[in-house]
């Protein structure tokens, strides 16, 4: 019986990337561009999680840092701690990204005054979300990026924001560097 269970989550996660792959894939390809493009324009990228995809936020500004699969120079980002809000609206500028990656356990009062500072300094915003991300999809604009995981289970929506992090690095790095790529 047991066995079966184990079964049935592997089978869960497969199904959420297979619908993920088919309605994801320009969505993140348009993510990747729009940090390539940020990052080469000099601007920062800050990424921001709560609850359990805080680790994912930090994994991220982690692999832009020291490189998914190159040695590289380091990429301006910076992983925003616990007054993230504050960090925003001292630190943020027009056209840099906020990464925003929100746990499907709920949103908090920090994420939103984040994203809410984001906007006030015309930063533009890439979400990671799951279906139960209201408030953070109603802040988005027009020229923000929603990545939206198909998926309502939490462990779900973790284990593919990661799965997409590594993603964006990989296309932001194949991008800026394709001569290492070949």
């Amino acid at each position: 019986m047991q066995t079966e269970q184990i079964k049935t989550l592997f089978t869960e996660s497969i199904q959420t990337q297979i619908s993920a792959v088919e309605s994801l894939s320009e969505v993140i390809e348009g993510a990747a561009e729009m940090l390539v493009s940020s990052l080469l324009n000099g601007q920062r990228v800050f990424s921001l999680g709560n609850h359990s995809a805080k680790w994912v936020s930090l994994h991220f500004a982690e692999i832009m840092n020291i490189g998914m699969k190159l040695e590289r120079p380091a990429f301006p980002v910076v992983a925003l701690s616990d007054y993230s809000h504050q960090q925003v609206s001292s630190l943020g500028q027009s056209n840099d990204v906020l990464l925003v990656v929100a746990s499907a356990q709920g949103e908090d009062s920090d994420l939103i005054e984040t994203m809410e500072a984001a906007l006030s300094r015309e930063m533009i915003i890439i979400a990671l979300t799951g279906q139960n991300n209201e408030l953070v999809s109603g802040l988005l604009g027009a020229d923000d990026i929603e990545i939206q995981i198909p998926s309502p289970t939490a462990a779900r929506v973790l284990e593919h924001q990661l799965l997409i992090s590594n993603c964006l690095c990989e296309r932001v790095e194949q991008t800026i560097f394709p001569q290492e790529h070949d």
